[in-house]
């Protein structure tokens, strides 16, 4: 066994700086925290290259003497706390004095500084990278606050660097932590700024709401309901969505104690507790929450990054979000509504604007003028039977392709000849189709055996070229925010593939000029389907091609099949069987939900007891 050597202080910050220091957006956060804690009401974030080159976080706080100075890049070097007692009382976002140490290990630093008590221009300035601490020097320094400059982040372990995104994606994660950083700081003004771009200038004292919208989606912010409750020393507060509003993963949730951004089952549960029922089981709301409770009843001493957080009685805080959250949602108006908006463009207003306003109001021509239901023939179903059958291109470009062996469900091998299983199909609650088998009954989901449809012929068009697509006569307006656009730009080509055309179209939007033409005819909504795929990207930025490949295509068959309680006639029943037969593994859909439950005649007599 080697013998045991104490590290050196520079391996030592190495380490830390891996648990603390993970990409450019945890320099971000970590210099951000530090600003916030010196009081400070403005800050500036400068970044090239989505920070992987360069840094730079600026605020108007209280700076630091030159004493300070030559201290904030030692190991442990802290003026939040003193003592242990202080670790169960913290009431600033940073104390455990890794961060100047940490990221100076692994990058070029350089800060300027100048207190509040000093009485000219005169700052001090040090430099910090990997072993090397330099001297505090005078410097000019016009204003008070303290600047901290990052460049070359991981010059010195390239096996880390290496490890780095693409500027698109670091940018990405950037734009996440502004949000986590400004959404409980609202009094606090922030910009940043992306290679001389200008992407977010947020005001000082600014609503929840507005800078809900300008960092959230003005869409989702205005549908937003304010949430306010305090009993028992918890004080809960915060922004959640409607049910109408939900989303297709937890990203839109923001959970915050005492201001800290932090990530806790416990809190996530009761969200999605107050909501069951309320929204489909695999969609999340989405909400902007504060709790805020006596430091001495939470432990943030818990991670490096300070994310995680432990309650002294979790449950106590549970039960008051989950009776919070309940009571706002029974209070509110969650019945979803459609905005027409004025007939007429407003004086002024610009040109987009006006085609906007254009738009509203030839859909409300279109309402006034529709039929009454009355008037219209009888229609149980929404799809024709050939929406169920391949589409005659794809046949004619399999049909002189030797057939395949189909691996077949117990289930599927016992159901009987078309002919036969279609005259005795029923469907039920609009949702499932009952059908008999030889030996029993067979229960299918139809929304998950026709998703399963759309996606093996989905898959089986890819491989053969790109997606047939439909250019829409007039372009789709989806509000997005920064982070969604970098994924958009970095996965185009991809997108091209699927059918899709998008542009960029102003600060917080994207226009939509092509979808894939499956979903055109499904009367699939571009928004919507937009932000769902925008979810499935971001919520799997490290997925290999095929594997993505896959999530998007299923994305895409979710969005195109029937639903459930959609009617459906005897045709499309009849079409839809038996297609069942024509895919690989009809006994699930793409997202591994089960498309076929049977009964066999045993169960169901042992049922009946008649054994």
């Amino acid at each position: 066994m080697p013998a045991i050597s104490v590290l050196s202080v520079h391996l030592v910050n190495t380490i830390a700086a891996g648990e603390v220091v993970e990409r450019p957006a945890s320099v971000v956060k970590e210099l951000v925290e530090n600003a916030l804690d010196a009081g400070a009401s403005a800050i500036d974030i400068t970044v090239e290259d989505g920070g992987r080159r360069m840094i730079s976080v600026r605020d108007n706080g209280s700076g630091m003497s030159a004493d300070d100075l030559a201290l904030a890049f030692s190991p442990h070097a802290t003026s939040k706390i003193a003592e242990e007692a202080d670790l169960f009382n913290i009431r600033t976002m940073g104390f455990r004095g890794e961060a100047l140490a940490s990221i100076s290990a692994v990058a070029h630093v350089h800060a300027v500084t100048r207190s509040q008590d000093s009485q000219d221009n005169v700052g001090f300035e040090i430099r910090a990278e990997g072993e090397t601490i330099g001297p505090v020097r005078p410097t000019p320094a016009s204003a008070c606050g303290t600047t901290i400059t990052v460049r070359d982040l991981f010059f010195n372990t390239p096996g880390r660097r290496k490890f780095m995104r693409t500027a698109n994606t670091e940018f990405g994660h950037i734009v996440a932590q502004l949000t986590r950083l400004a959404l409980p700081n609202c009094n606090v003004a922030f910009s940043l700024t992306h290679n001389d771009r200008l992407v977010h200038r947020l005001g000082e004292d600014q609503p929840l709401r507005s800078r809900s919208a300008e960092l959230l989606g003005a869409e989702l912010a205005q549908s937003l309901i304010e949430m306010n409750s305090r009993e028992n020393a918890a004080k809960i507060a915060g922004l959640i969505a409607p049910p109408h509003q939900s989303r297709t993963s937890t990203r839109w949730q923001y959970f915050f104690v005492n201001g800290r951004y932090v990530r806790d089952r416990l809190l996530a549960h009761a969200l999605r507790e107050a909501y069951r029922g309320l929204i489909e089981p695999a969609r999340a709301p989405a909400a902007v929450i504060f709790l805020e409770l006596d430091p001495s009843e939470i432990d943030v001493n818990v991670h490096p990054t300070k994310i995680e957080v432990r309650f002294r009685n979790g449950q106590f805080v549970h039960s008051q979000l989950l009776a919070a959250l309940r009571e706002t949602l029974n209070k509110a108006d969650i019945t979803p509504s459609v905005d027409i908006g004025p007939a007429e463009t407003p004086k002024g207003q610009a040109p987009d604007d006006g085609r906007r306003e254009s738009l509203k109001q030839a859909l409300a021509d279109f309402f006034k003028s529709a039929p009454r239901q009355t008037d219209q023939p009888a229609r149980t179903g929404q799809y024709t039977p050939s929406d169920f059958r391949p589409a005659p291109a794809l046949s004619q470009a399999y049909a002189e392709a030797p057939p395949r062996p189909q691996p077949m469900t117990q289930a599927a091998e016992a159901l009987p000849d078309r002919g036969r299983f279609l005259r005795r199909a029923l469907q039920i609650h609009n949702s499932y189709i009952v059908t008999a088998t030889d030996d029993g009954l067979a229960i299918i989901d139809q929304h998950a055996l026709h998703e399963r449809i759309i996606f093996d012929e989905l898959k089986n068009r890819l491989s053969a070229g790109k997606l047939a697509s439909q250019r829409l006569l007039i372009p789709d307006m989806v509000e997005v925010g920064q982070a969604d656009k970098a994924v958009l730009s970095e996965r185009a080509e991809l997108l091209e593939r699927f059918g899709l055309d998008i542009s960029e179209f102003g600060p917080d939007s994207v226009a939509v000029h092509a979808l894939p033409s499956l979903l055109v005819e499904r009367h699939v909504p571009a928004a919507e389907f937009v932000r769902d795929l925008l979810e499935t990207l971001a919520g799997h930025p490290s997925a290999s091609g095929d594997e993505l490949l896959d999530k998007i295509l299923a994305t895409m068959a979710c969005k195109a099949a029937v639903k459930a309680g959609e009617n459906l006639t005897d045709d499309e029943i009849d079409s839809l069987l038996a297609r069942r037969k024509e895919v690989e593994n009809p006994a699930s859909c793409p997202h591994g939900r089960p498309t076929t439950l049977t009964l066999t005649l045993a169960e169901l007599e042992k049922q009946f007891k008649r054994t």
